[in-house]
């Protein structure tokens, strides 16, 4: 009996070393990352204190990011990772909580202004800012979503003032993330469609009749509407979440 506890104490001990000295790589990967819509320069240190290095989701860039494993989730076989990117660090503050729960992978708690640049082309999207954002894909269906999302419009279009933002809240509709964002006019509304696979649509719509619209939009590539102009747009990021 005595030499039977003995083995278990040496392996539980061997165990807990292979934990503790476990490389971030390693745990990025069992986290579901890699190869998804997630990529990085480089990534070093330990699970519980590992550092990863121009950190990209799909094709918008995060930055540096500092990271850790979440110790009890891996009772119940998750791998939970936080990251964070310091607030004096280039773009600011972002900070959020993601990896493979059960059988879906996770994104929670999320808060960031994360630039975007062209990578929504055309839709003219400058930044989106998450606060408390959190969605759930398994098998590449969104099964929860919830949070705030600001995304802000650099398009100088005579009337509008879309650089205040486009406000809503994160939702699952038919397996699909969903962002209906609506200024506070609800003259401008753009609705966000992201599937697990990374595939999103995207739709802006702008109420209203002005003048130097008639020429403008149509050349940007906007349609006429009964209600004004929308235009639509189709891309990818990465490859998605699906399992």
């Amino acid at each position: 009996m005595k030499r039977f506890l003995f083995s278990i104490c040496i392996l539980f001990g061997i165990t807990a070393l292979l934990l503790f000295f476990m490389p971030m790589r390693l745990a990025v990967s069992m986290a579901g990352l890699e190869g998804k819509t997630f990529s990085a320069k480089q990534i070093s240190g330990s699970i519980w204190n590992g550092h990863i290095e121009s950190a990209k989701l799909g094709p918008v860039n995060l930055g540096d990011l500092d990271a850790g494993m979440q110790f009890w989730p891996l009772a119940a076989g998750d791998v939970i990772l936080d990251v964070k990117r310091p607030e004096h660090t280039n773009g600011g503050n972002l900070s959020a909580t993601l990896g493979r729960a059960g059988e879906g992978f996770l994104v929670a708690d999320a808060n960031a202004k994360i630039p975007v640049g062209r990578q929504l082309a055309p839709l003219p999207a400058s930044h989106i800012e998450l606060s408390g954002f959190s969605a759930n894909f398994v098998q590449g269906r969104c099964r929860t979503a919830s949070g705030q999302v600001r995304m802000s419009l650099d398009a100088n279009i005579p009337g509008l003032d879309l650089q205040r933002g486009l406000l809503g809240n994160a939702e699952c509709q038919d397996g699909v993330l969903v962002l209906p964002l609506a200024s506070s006019s609800s003259m401008e509304k753009l609705t966000l469609k992201l599937e697990g696979n990374g595939r999103y649509t995207a739709r802006l719509a702008l109420s209203g009749g002005n003048a130097a619209w008639t020429l403008l939009l149509p050349s940007l590539g906007f349609s006429k509407t009964p209600d004004g102009y929308a235009i639509k747009m189709t891309g990818q990021l990465g490859q998605g979440f699906n399992e």
